[in-house]
């Protein structure tokens, strides 16, 4: 087994900076497909594991103590829709991208942001690790498992749809996948926390 030069790792970071931030625009350019591609691109960038460790721990051994903007959702929330649609007369539905400099958002450190309790599903609250790494390995980014957790299905296909009624008509309606719109703004994220701390 070869072993990678670490003078190589920081163009690793910006070649994956960049296939983050191609499929992140083409996500909320309306190719949802997308948040597979950002789904494994942050994988690549933060998850570790016993065997393996992350890009960015090669490049800065404390990149879990760099801040990074979190969109807070009340703690007593049981459910949450953290994404705006927009859906036009025509039927055209598109994600909207939230500022960061909105109200709801704060810097906590990354450690945080990953592990810590964000989308409310009851009394659960789902990491976005959790959500991430789900997508990664179980939507078709890695590979497509025949089982999904509850609560991934639960994201995937909520039990509700979102729209708008028209006079004489049924209405535009639309059943948001949360689980890959959390994962494409989470995606946003990290790619202004990487344009911050690794000059990408």
């Amino acid at each position: 087994m070869a072993t990678r030069n670490p003078a190589n790792d920081l163009s690793l970071v910006k070649q994956q900076y960049e296939r983050l931030k191609e499929a992140v625009d083409a996500f909320y350019d309306g190719k949802v497909v997308q948040a597979l591609n950002i789904a494994i691109t942050v994988r690549v960038l933060l998850h570790e594991t016993n065997r393996s460790n992350s890009l960015l721990s090669r490049v800065n051994p404390n990149y879990w103590d760099l801040p990074i903007h979190h969109l807070c959702i009340h703690p007593q929330a049981v459910f949450a829709v953290p994404l705006s649609i927009q859906i036009r007369g025509n039927g055209t539905r598109k994600i909207i991208r939230k500022s960061l400099d909105s109200p709801s958002y704060q810097l906590v450190p990354l450690r945080e942001w990953w592990n810590a309790g964000y989308q409310p599903l009851g009394a659960l609250r789902l990491s976005k690790k959790d959500i991430i790494l789900t997508v990664a390995d179980k939507d078709g980014g890695a590979h497509i498992d025949g089982k999904v957790p509850d609560t991934h299905a639960t994201l995937s296909e909520p039990p509700f749809r979102m729209g708008v009624m028209m006079e004489n008509a049924e209405g535009l309606f639309t059943q948001p996948n949360l689980a890959h719109n959390i994962t494409a703004q989470c995606g946003y994220e990290i790619q202004t926390f990487l344009e911050r701390h690794f000059t990408c």
